[in-house]
């Protein structure tokens, strides 16, 4: 079934060929009969174009009309080859015509050898010079098996290659969405960890000492001084362990660049937790390495909330030879060995790892701890895509 840009194609392919080689004929036979009445077989084959060739274009392969469309068309161009043989021009327009509209490769042959055997007939009858008839006949079928045989080789490979991309894309999409839903699976059995590690610890320690504390309430109220004072500590341990989760996963945009929305998490850390932060600096990156350094910064960040104990924390932005890099200071009791078995860190450098960066955590020169990364520069080609 041919497009509409197609089939415009063709009419205009039909259009002129019929109306420049029946110019031709007129001229060349000086407007006698017999040029008249080849032009009238051209503007014929022009009319059962239009007739009927352009429906069967837009009809399905294998439709009827397409069979009668071309049976119509090789007998209009036999009335003008019949009367002047200059009329074989046609031939030009016709033989793709018939092959299109053909739903093979062997009903295209057999309508192309139709067709070179009409017209041969018609020009060796009409100029009785059978020789040149049957060459030109033969040469023009082999010329258009070869052509057509040729054409529909490449589009079967453009079909081909066409259903290939399809499915590649379909696989890529379905990779997309697996590598989506497995990244889900993966951050909810992180923060379910997050949780069995930190808040519900804190919270069955709670409950155990509140138990203590109602047993010892019957038997001796006077002792309940220490065990209610470490029920404040562990509920406040599990208060702050809930806001650096939530701290942790606060969904912050970098809207007016990297610099100004660190600044603005900085402050609301400083009001949260009472920790002096200092955010200098600017690195210019693009806004996949931007999310990145945000997110290190908020983990850092939330490490230091959970087992710092610091007084101040220093951010630092900078522009490296190679791209971006962040390094955040604290001046903390520093990192300590099961540090590094933190799901946070470990995110941490996943992430920084699929951005094709660096990360380096270890103690500051201010006793504390220092969180580095630095990300490469990446070029437009790569920004694009």
């Amino acid at each position: 079934m041919a497009s509409t840009r197609t089939l415009w194609g063709w009419d205009a392919a039909v259009a002129t060929t019929c109306l420049v080689v029946a110019a031709i004929i007129l001229v060349v036979g000086h407007g006698s009969r017999s040029s008249w009445e080849a032009a009238a077989g051209l503007a014929l084959v022009l009319a059962v174009y239009v007739a009927i060739g352009r429906r069967a274009l837009r009809a399905p392969t294998g439709d009827a009309v397409r069979g009668w469309a071309s049976a119509l068309l090789i007998a209009a161009a036999v009335v003008g080859e019949w009367f002047d043989p200059t009329a074989a021009a046609s031939q030009a327009v016709l033989y793709p015509l018939l092959w299109v509209l053909s739903s093979g490769r062997r009903p295209a042959i057999i309508r192309s050898a139709v067709l070179a055997i009409a017209l041969g007939l018609a020009s060796g009858f009409g100029t009785g010079d059978w020789v040149s008839s049957v060459v030109g006949a033969v040469l023009a079928l082999a010329f258009t098996i070869a052509i057509g045989l040729w054409i529909t080789r490449i589009q079967q490979y453009g079909i081909e290659r066409d259903r290939l991309l399809t499915e590649l894309r379909d696989a890529q999409e379905e990779v997309s969405l697996l590598e989506r839903q497995a990244g889900i699976t993966e951050e909810r059995a992180r923060v379910a960890r997050e949780i069995h590690d930190t808040i519900a610890q804190s919270l069955t320690g709670l409950v155990m000492t509140a138990q203590r504390a109602s047993s010892m309430a019957a038997k001796a109220p006077e002792s309940l001084g220490p065990t209610i004072a470490l029920m404040e500590n562990l509920a406040t341990e599990a208060l702050a362990e809930a806001r650096s989760l939530v701290a942790s996963y606060t969904p912050v945009s970098v809207t007016g660049g990297l610099a100004t929305t660190l600044s603005a998490l900085a402050d609301r850390f400083s009001t949260e937790t009472g920790v002096a932060v200092t955010v200098t600096g600017e690195a210019p990156a693009d806004r996949e390495a931007e999310v990145v350094l945000l997110r290190c910064a908020q983990e850092a960040l939330a490490n230091v909330r959970k087992h710092a104990h610091a007084q101040t924390v220093s951010i630092i932005l900078q522009t490296t030879p190679g791209g971006a890099e962040l390094t955040v200071t604290d001046d903390g009791v520093g990192i300590g060995e099961e540090a590094g078995r933190g799901y946070g860190l470990a995110g941490m450098a996943e992430r920084v790892r699929l951005a094709g960066g660096t990360l380096h955590v270890g103690p500051s020169v201010t006793g504390g701890t220092a969180v580095q990364v630095v990300l490469p520069r990446r070029t437009a080609d790569e920004v694009v895509s």
